[in-house]
């Protein structure tokens, strides 16, 4: 039965026994007053003044008493479902007549959806790139799907629907992937996959590899990824061109079906500088679209090789991995100095001039003797502050047996400064920092999502330095994932010397990365990645100058936010404050151009941001000045592709979806099985109990009764002439 139960009352006051007995003798009181009257009035008149006199007293004494009235309430409501309903940009592809977002109107006004909409209680919300009721307030241009679940999950903590329905073509293209944001919630998803296997004929090129670091007149290859749908043993031309000058060019033959091939490109850079490239593919006939078929990508083009310099106390699989990798990167002139036990080098000697030093870009410890180089301290110290060098820094059992104070703690962006630390022993991965996500240190793969995966798959580091002070002014690039109540203990961090920068690592093996990935017979690019990344930004100059202006990449996709960002210091590397300055991008094909300013954002940095910029290539022109004197003026180029991330992938991503909702125990059909989704749906309507208390005491009406009755009261009196 539903209804009202449990129903009683309490009396919070303190006196209960004086208060009644009170009560009682007032409402006595008020009888005996008005039993007899002078003037003697007619017994009605009497009745009424005692009554009015009675219903203050009452209305009095109810306060006094503090009662509350307490029951439940059982009651039964409709389940709650909430729509999630993609909004983005490729539920505008159409496909045999109709878009996608089109089928989703048309399945949630279909009949057989009618019996879903009585069943529930329905709340619709739309998303891209976040979930919002006002498609207005959407960026089209990306997906995040996988930070809408974990977003729509937080807004509903207070009162949740029982289930979710997500109609999407699954495609998500920034942020967590949507499997790992369901296994975080609780609530169960269901998922309608929108679109088709498409039978159109397209090509895209889905990727391009590549070196950041090539040397001008020196040859280097590219690998041009293609994937293709539908297609008949087609004929088409590759072209990588540098602006309007084509550099190389292919015929690639596309077999028929749905395939994807890898195709490789060998050309000479010829000018030193910061270089964008193009891969194209022509176009075929009927193509459903083309503006997928190109991608752009920027080179460094370097005058010279980077000398490196090496240095470590003993040969391990470590050093092994790292040493041969070094020796096969064209880019890389590698010195080796390892300690002889017992004292001196097996070979090449550590630098004892600074001279010697300095002819070096990079110098790498790998878990040196800390003790044994303090008389190099001061080489260390010109290196990077006069030099402008770069220090990798490898931390290890060395380390932690050198007593603190160290030396070598001046240089580190973290230190251990407790007694006998002891290295840590546990199997754990790297987590990337959200902000550096794009750092070439970190960025192991071309958008947020694949970075975060390429961190969370690769084979898990063993050992960690138990690091307990971080310096101030460092920056931690990547931490460790320890497990539940575990504290987040630094993987790698940086920190700047003057114009030089350090970068340490306080974790081991990365040799696994290599050796364990081939034994699965998987491509271990990411510890290439890794390394190049590492040695690129540590012994490149670029961004050692204490004014510069940099954009946030050199290729963006059309609709994308255009950045720039300002780092505006002294020669003491101290933040200058109250610069202005701007941004000018001017189109290659047009001419036209387009002028931000920079706002100061704090510490030295400027921020420049542009909107909406049409696709094609732009140099850019950065100026900054400080009281009427200009400190710097940059050029540069920048590409901003034809297509979109919403463009760029059209087939429909199911895997995805079915996966979040396998996760949380939910169901995933296709559209055209919807109908035996919605009679697995569970329709029975919730039974629900709320407890329910309302204190009578504290109410206005109370004190409104009371001044009623005794004011009515009185106006009677006096009329009577009542004494």
């Amino acid at each position: 039965m539903y209804g009202i139960t449990d129903l009683s009352i309490t009396f919070l006051t303190g006196f209960p026994v004086i208060t009644t007995l009170v009560f009682l003798i007032f409402i006595g009181f008020s009888f005996y007053l008005y039993r007899r009257t002078n003037p003697p009035l007619p017994r009605s008149i009497r009745i009424l003044l005692a009554l009015l006199r009675l219903t203050a007293v009452v209305a009095l004494f109810l306060a006094l008493f503090e009662p509350v009235l307490s029951y439940d309430r059982i009651f039964e409501r409709k389940p709650r479902l909430t729509i999630l309903k993609d909004v983005s940009g490729s539920m505008e592809i159409s496909e045999e007549g109709k878009t996608r977002l089109q089928r989703i109107d048309s399945l949630v006004s279909s009949p057989s959806f009618s019996p879903i909409a009585d069943a529930f209680d329905i709340r619709t919300v739309l998303f891209s790139d976040k979930p919002s009721g006002d498609i207005e307030s959407l960026n089209r241009d990306e997906t995040a799907l996988g930070a809408v679940v974990e977003e729509q999950a937080r807004r509903e903590a207070a009162e949740g629907s029982e289930s979710w329905l997500i109609l999407s073509d699954g495609i998500s293209n920034h942020g967590l992937a949507p499997a790992e944001a369901a296994a975080r919630i609780k609530t169960q998803i269901n998922a309608v996959g929108i679109g088709l296997e498409s039978s159109e004929q397209d090509i895209a090129v889905t990727g391009v590899d590549y070196n950041d670091i090539v040397f001008a007149g020196r040859p280097t290859e590219i690998t041009v990824r293609l994937e293709w749908t539908a297609l008949k043993n087609e004929t088409a031309r590759l072209e990588l061109k540098n602006g309007a000058r084509t550099l190389q060019r292919k015929e690639i033959n596309l077999g028929a079906g749905t395939l994807k091939d890898e195709i490789k490109i060998n050309f000479v850079p010829e000018q030193p500088g910061q270089q964008t490239f193009q891969v194209t593919v022509s176009p075929l006939n009927d193509e459903m679209s083309d503006k997928n078929n190109s991608r752009s990508f920027s080179m460094s083009v370097m005058k010279s090789r980077l000398k490196v310099l090496m240095v470590s106390d003993r040969l391990d699989w470590e050093y092994s991995f790292l040493n041969r990798f070094l020796v096969r990167l064209e880019s890389v002139d590698l010195t080796s100095v390892v300690s002889r036990l017992g004292g001196g080098y097996l070979a090449t000697p550590f630098p004892v001039r600074q001279a010697e030093l300095n002819q070096y870009d990079l110098v790498i410890l790998y878990d040196i003797d800390v003790k044994a180089y303090q008389a190099r301290v001061e080489l260390f110290d010109s290196f990077l502050k006069e030099k402008e060098g770069g220090l990798l820094v490898i931390l290890g059992e060395n380390y932690l047996r050198a007593p603190y104070p160290r030396w070598l703690d001046a240089y580190l962006p973290f230190l251990v400064k407790s007694r006998g630390p002891r290295m840590i022993y546990h199997k754990f991965n790297g987590i990337p920092e959200e902000n550096y996500l794009f750092h070439p240190v970190v960025r192991l793969g071309d958008s947020r999502t694949a970075i975060r995966d390429a961190w969370r798959e690769l084979p898990p580091f063993e050992t960690i330095i138990p690091v307990d002070s971080i310096v101030t002014g460092a920056e931690i690039l990547v931490g460790s994932d320890l497990g539940e109540g575990e504290r987040t203990l630094p993987v790698l961090g940086f920190r700047r010397l003057g114009p030089g920068k350090v970068l340490a690592g306080a974790v081991a093996p990365f040799w696994h990365w290599k050796f364990l990935v081939q034994g699965v017979k998987r491509e271990a690019k990411e510890y290439g990645l890794f390394w190049n990344g590492v040695v690129n930004w540590l012994a490149l100059k670029e961004e050692s100058e204490p004014v510069r202006i940099v954009p946030d990449k050199n290729i963006y996709t059309r609709g994308e936010t255009v950045g720039f960002d300002a780092f505006v210091y002294d020669l003491g590397f101290r933040p200058i404050t109250g610069a202005s300055g701007y941004i000018m991008l001017k189109s290659e094909a047009t001419a036209d151009s387009n002028l931000v300013q920079f706002l100061e954002t704090g510490e030295g940095r400027y921020r420049a941001e542009m909107e909406l910029i049409p696709s094609g290539r732009y140099k850019y022109l950065g100026v900054i000045e400080k009281d009427g004197q200009k400190l710097k003026e940059a050029t540069g180029e920048i590409a901003i592709e034809s297509y979109t991330v919403e463009e760029f992938r059209r087939k429909p991503d199911f895997a995805a979806m079915a996966s979040a909702a396998q996760l949380t125990g939910g169901e995933f059909v296709l559209l055209k099985d919807a109908d035996s989704l919605w009679a697995d749906l569970n329709t029975d309507k919730i039974s629900m109990s709320e407890h329910n208390e309302i204190a009578v005491w504290n109410k206005i009406w109370l004190l409104t009764i009371f001044i009623a009755a005794l004011g009515l009261e009185w106006f009677l009196r006096k009329r009577w002439q009542l004494l």
